[in-house]
């Protein structure tokens, strides 16, 4: 009886060790992915097109202004949130960043 709780000490011990070095190495292999996410401006994509088509054909002039309308400002949060907003065809909201303009302007 006398070996059994110098086992479940060892035991305990080689699982905490164990944790720490899983931890340790999966924070050393994250460590460059994980840096060069923070490089990368996340881009999200809300399609115009899809969203008119989902509007029933017999959808009021004041239905298609508010579904256009919750559209935008969706993208203007996702912009301060610091996303690319896309559509099908064009940026339709980035962060200032992002934006490439002349030198001295």
């Amino acid at each position: 009886m006398a070996g059994k709780p110098q086992g479940l000490a060892l035991g305990l011990a080689a699982l905490v060790l164990g944790m720490a070095g899983g931890s340790l190495a999966a924070y050393l292999m994250l460590k460059t992915p994980l840096a060069r996410l923070n490089l990368t401006t996340p881009v999200f994509v809300l399609d115009r097109a899809r969203l008119i088509q989902t509007l029933p054909p017999d959808a009021s002039q004041e239905q298609m202004s508010q579904t256009v309308e919750a559209w935008t400002t969706l993208g203007r949060k996702l912009s301060a949130a610091g996303y690319l907003v896309i559509d099908s065809t064009a940026v339709v909201a980035a962060p200032a960043d992002v934006y490439v303009r002349p030198e001295g302007h």
